[in-house]
């Protein structure tokens, strides 16, 4: 991470975490990266106070800036929190209970006292029902009387009501009534979201409910961009603020404003695509990457590329959204250890950013991930977070007291003294971290040994190795700026948009010009919201597919096809269906039907790629500049003199032999005895066994 003046202009990824705010800084002749403590009461204010701080320290002016791609969880931790407002939701009459109802799904089968938990109750002045009703088909069998509406509105003001979300019966087929009740309550003043324009696919409850998290979530989102847009201006900076989506792919802040829904996973689909990158610079098709942040750790499978879901469950609501496969646990440097009733536990609960592990000196008393790998000496005082000043006298203080603590209690734990605790918080916290690796491999039914471990974040290159021996995993990885590898994956990714719709037909009765003019609708739609984001028509790219399954399923698969779809084509896709259905379930059986349930075109906004500079030919011997000092680190209950380095004066082809600490400004690097790093052309870390 190099302090020298960059070539302009400038792209900025900014990556707001619960704990830090990480800046990546690219330009076409470098890359530099810089954190600052988030501020989780208003997140935009460490924004600006870290863009200033960038500005300063890289001599950059706001009219350098070319582009701010940002990722947020500010909709996810409100919706999580309960912090959204109030809406309210309106149906198709006599379907107001479908919110309550749901799919009658027991979510622990085997829990016989299990008390079912709605995710969001509605008072009943706040499930609204219209008289209309279409049929199966999309054909209108009760004309919907707009007048009627009149008698919601004095109710909706009465309670402080702004957003309605509305999803009536079959209006994926034919959104007709939808609109016409979205034009009356937008001249009366609210804002409405629409089912088919959020999710238009089949399962009603599943587009329902999809529909009312885009309209709890959207107006807490709209209204943090456009404060943080106003404060961006008033800096003087004026160039495009794009979002990260859930769907790993950046849109325009006006794209946004009717899908906050998109940006559920925004602060977590940065990191999945520095991992593709990685996928990308290390030639290499199998990744699990493993972002340990302050507060919480974010882990995902990577098979040549990001795994998007369909659809998947969020705070108790199946959504059917795009979303990155990424699994979040609140496992971090944050992550409190504590004692109860005899057990030792670190997380979820986490300090944050303020007051913080007790080593700010912020106020915090109790101890954190971060206060223990302080006291075994993992890291230290002048190389954390950016120079951010720790007082290492108080994680051992408040380490000393929780071990009282454990040995004071009626039941206490074999732990005598402090090198213990410190390991034993080190361990739980690992062990949490790999049953969430287990989720997005073993219960994805693949094999973690399969994969190498990409360690990020702030805290992932300090317990990488040891979770990758827990797993029996292929080797870890660290990439070149590991404390902020997640902002650079937002500064890497293109403008990216889908459209779904669903297209019930069995394969033996389409009519390729009906189909193939459903896809063309699509087409226009996406093209239109590409070019509004002046994306050129040569940076434009289209990718066509459709989800197809046998009669009688209720899941499907999804396969690419080349546009238009003709009968050729077609039997193609259903030989690869089977073929693929008999990969993943192993069976199939080319004597059943074959029904398309939806189609659906991914419309991309290529962006310039980012070239990561190569480093400077070494020996296999790191130069002598590289050395810092050394100093007694406890590995496995050893205290052992450990050679410190500094990553910035390591070449290309330099083998570190463990144990050693590496050193760089976002994170600091363990490699543990018996361990070595090979450093490659661009700068990554290449951990494996010493033989």
């Amino acid at each position: 991470m190099s302090l020298n003046n960059h070539k302009t202009p400038i792209r900025i990824g900014i990556d707001t975490g619960g704990t830090f705010t990480d800046f990546v800084m690219v330009s076409e002749d470098s890359i530099s990266a810089w954190k600052t403590p988030t501020t989780p009461s208003d997140p935009s204010l460490g924004i600006i106070r870290g863009l200033k701080d960038v500005m300063d320290i890289f001599n950059l002016q706001p009219q350098d800036i070319d582009l701010l791609v940002h990722g947020t969880t500010i909709g996810t931790n409100a919706f999580l929190e309960d912090k959204c407002p109030p809406i309210a939701f309106m149906t198709t009459k006599g379907f107001s209970d479908i919110i309550e109802i749901g799919r009658q799904q027991r979510s622990e089968l085997y829990n016989l006292k299990f008390k079912q938990e709605y995710p969001i109750s509605f008072t009943k002045d706040l499930l609204l029902e219209v008289d209309e009703r279409l049929n199966s088909e999309g054909q209108v069998i009760k004309t919907l009387d707009i007048t009627t509406l009149k008698d919601y509105i004095s109710t909706l003001r009465n309670k402080s009501i702004e957003s309605i979300a509305i999803s009536l019966l079959f209006s994926f087929l034919n959104p007709s009534h939808e609109y016409e009740i979205a034009d009356y309550f937008k001249n009366e003043g609210f804002s409405v979201y629409l089912s088919s324009e959020t999710s238009p696919q089949i399962r009603e409850y599943e587009r329902s409910v999809t529909t009312i998290v885009n309209a709890k979530v959207s107006p807490v989102v709209n209204s943090y961009l456009s404060k943080l847009k106003i404060q961006l201006q008033q800096e003087g900076v004026n160039a495009p603020l794009l979002i990260m989506q859930s769907n790993t792919g950046m849109a325009d802040v006006s794209t946004i404003d009717k899908s906050g829904i998109q940006t559920l996973y925004s602060g977590l689909a940065g990191g999945v695509l520095a991992a593709a990158d990685s996928l990308k610079h290390l030639e290499r098709t199998h990744l699990v990457s493993l972002d340990i942040g302050g507060t919480s750790t974010d882990v995902s499978a990577l098979i040549d590329g990001p795994i998007i879901l369909r659809s998947r469950d969020f705070g108790g609501f199946p959504l059917v959204a795009n979303m990155v496969d990424v699994e979040t646990i609140g496992s971090g440097g944050g992550s409190i250890a504590k004692f109860t009733d005899g057990l030792l536990s670190v997380g979820p609960e986490s300090q944050g950013a303020n007051p913080g592990p007790a080593c700010y000196s912020l106020g915090g008393e109790k101890v954190t991930l971060t206060d223990a790998n302080l006291y075994l000496g993992y890291v230290h005082k002048d190389n954390f977070a950016g120079n951010m000043e720790i007082d290492a006298e108080k994680s051992k203080y408040y380490l000393t007291k929780l071990l009282d603590e454990i040995q004071s209690s009626p039941f206490p734990l074999e732990i005598d003294s402090l090198d213990e605790l410190a390991l034993s918080i080190r361990r739980i916290l690992n062990n949490n971290i790999s049953n969430a690796i287990r989720v997005v491999t073993i219960q994805r039914g693949l094999d973690p040994r399969d994969f190498a471990l990409l360690g990020f974040g702030g805290a992932g290159p300090l317990q990488a190795w040891d979770i990758a021996q827990e797993l029996e995993m292929g080797g870890v990885i660290i990439p070149p700026f590991p404390g902020v590898w997640s902002a650079y994956g937002l500064v890497s990714s293109d403008i990216k948009h889908e459209i779904t719709q669903s297209y019930l037909q069995t394969t033996d009765l389409i009519i390729f010009d009906n189909i193939n003019g459903k896809f063309s609708e699509i087409e226009k739609k996406l093209v239109s919201i590409l070019t509004s984001e002046n994306v050129s028509e040569e940076n434009q790219s289209l990718k066509y597919s459709i989800d197809i399954r046998y009669i009688g399923q209720s899941d499907y698969l999804t396969l690419n096809f080349s546009f238009p779809l003709d009968k050729y084509q077609l039997k193609q896709v259903i030989e690869r269906f089977h073929s693929v259905h008999n990969q993943t379930y192993s069976w199939f059986d080319i004597g059943l039907d074959v029904e398309i349930v939806n189609l659906s075109i991914t419309g991309v906004g290529k962006v310039p790629r980012i070239k990561l500079t190569k480093l400077s030919e070494g020996d296999k011997k790191p130069p002598e500049a590289a050395y810092k000092n050394t100093r007694k680190v406890n590995f496995d209950g050893e205290w052992i003199d450990t050679p410190i380095l500094d990553k910035s004066k390591l070449l290309s082809a330099n083998v570190v032999e463990g144990p050693c600490i590496i050193d760089q400004l976002d994170t600091t690097i363990v490699i543990p005895p018996k361990v070595k790093g090979k450093i490659n052309s661009f700068g990554y870390i290449i951990m494996e066994e010493r033989k």
